[in-house]
């Protein structure tokens, strides 16, 4: 009966994954996640033209950066207290508000009121990864890693997207208007989630009671989700999606001084890597084991960061090199995402994907400082030698700190 009652469950899974509503909710999902990004990557393009027309210091920009990134990534720890509202007003919300808070940056007369945008749009942004990736991982229970992949590849294809474009509209037309520009996408991307993206669907354990969720304090005293935390956040010296989008073009430029063309070109190739990075990495995680999986990549990147440090300025090594840490570095935040998520069940998964975030993207934002300070005592070879070492030290932990307890077997089960 156990066995029927097992197949029974992953024919529902499969079929599940075949209605047009779930092949929708992951398209739908997947292009909103890189109209999002469209606001940062847009954002950091207009920065030199910022800069110079509003008379300031890149030490003041670096400090509302800094203050911004703090504020979006702390507040991610509020998702649970939304547990109750659809992930479709909240994401359409979040879009809009992101719409309004580019506008305003585009039309502000000083830096104080663009700082405000500024900060205005990190109160606003924090959803999307703990509402979005908690979305996928109730819907997609057998093949979540694959979903949360599809959702950090759409981040990536934004981020990629969108620089050339606003520097085409800031050659014509001025930063403003290129800010107006992605303004305007993102109040499409507004009207897309809130006309498309189907409701939740939530699926809870076969022994699961859903009239007793697990509540997000037992889960967080848990030794397994508190190393997935733990090796989130020392993972965060190496993420993609922080130190390296940072550091590769100024390594690139300041340490090897390679021309801008080159620099550029060699940063869309590592960017281009990214998208299909998760995708692979998704794909092999269901399939493979998504624990497994992610030590795999955490070792093999640390090695690709290591040797894309020390390259030096050999383009024979360099690119594909970074194609190796584009597709690794990337790989690891929705692995990461898909094994936290396994330890998580039970009708808590915005709350907990919160808490996630908050803790490894907000304290792990830390690291972009910590870098930055290896970088000027020491050199960049010695800064991506430390973002290889905390992959290191993160695969440790996932090695020693998730493993499944092991169950002894009373007398009367081994008679």
């Amino acid at each position: 009966m156990a066995g029927a009652h097992a197949a029974s469950v992953e024919q529902v899974h499969t079929s599940i994954l075949r209605k047009p509503d779930d092949r929708r909710a992951l398209v739908v999902m997947t292009v909103g996640h890189g109209i999002q990004h469209f606001y940062v990557a847009g954002l950091a393009v207009t920065y030199p033209f910022i800069v110079a027309d509003l008379h300031v210091s890149y030490a003041l920009l670096g400090v509302v950066l800094t203050a911004s990134g703090l504020v979006g990534g702390l507040l991610q720890g509020a998702a649970g207290l939304l547990r109750k509202v659809r992930a479709r007003a909240i994401l359409t919300a979040q879009n809009a508000g992101l719409a309004l808070a580019t506008l305003l940056a585009a039309i502000s007369p000083g830096f104080g009121l663009f700082g405000a945008a500024k900060i205005l749009g990190a109160i606003v942004s924090w959803p999307q990864h703990p509402v979005g990736s908690a979305y996928l991982s109730e819907r997609f229970p057998e093949r979540r890693a694959t979903a949360l992949s599809w959702h950090t590849a759409g981040g990536s294809l934004g981020t990629v997207t969108i620089p050339l474009l606003a520097s085409v509209v800031i050659a014509t037309a001025g930063w403003r208007w290129a800010l107006a520009a992605v303004a305007a996408a993102l109040a499409l991307g507004a009207l897309l989630i809130a006309a498309a993206l189907p409701p939740e669907r939530r699926h809870l354990p076969v022994e699961a009671d859903p009239s007793e969720p697990a509540s997000l304090g037992r889960l967080l005293r848990q030794r397994r989700v508190l190393a997935v935390l733990a090796a989130s956040t020392v993972a965060a010296g190496g993420r993609g999606l922080g130190t390296l989008s940072t550091y590769i073009p100024a390594d690139l430029r300041s340490g090897l001084h390679l021309p801008t063309l080159t620099v550029g070109a060699i940063f869309t190739v590592v960017m281009t890597a990214s998208i299909a990075g998760p995708l692979l990495g998704g794909g092999l995680a269901d399939r493979f084991g998504r624990r497994g999986t992610l030590v795999a990549t955490y070792l093999a990147g640390a090695g690709a960061l290591v040797g894309f440090g020390y390259a030096g300025r050999d383009l024979a090594l360099l690119v594909p090199l970074g194609v190796l840490v584009g597709v690794l570095a990337y790989s690891e935040a929705p692995l990461m995402q898909a094994v936290f998520s396994d330890m998580t069940e039970r009708g808590v998964a915005r709350a907990t994907f919160g808490a996630f975030f908050a803790i490894s993207y907000g304290v792990g934002s830390l690291w972009t400082a910590l870098i930055g300070w290896i970088i000027d005592a020491a050199g960049f070879p010695a800064a991506f030698a430390t973002m290889a070492a905390s992959f290191v030290v993160a695969a440790a932990i996932i090695l020693l700190g998730t493993r499944a307890p092991r169950v002894r077997s009373t007398p009367a089960e081994v008679g």
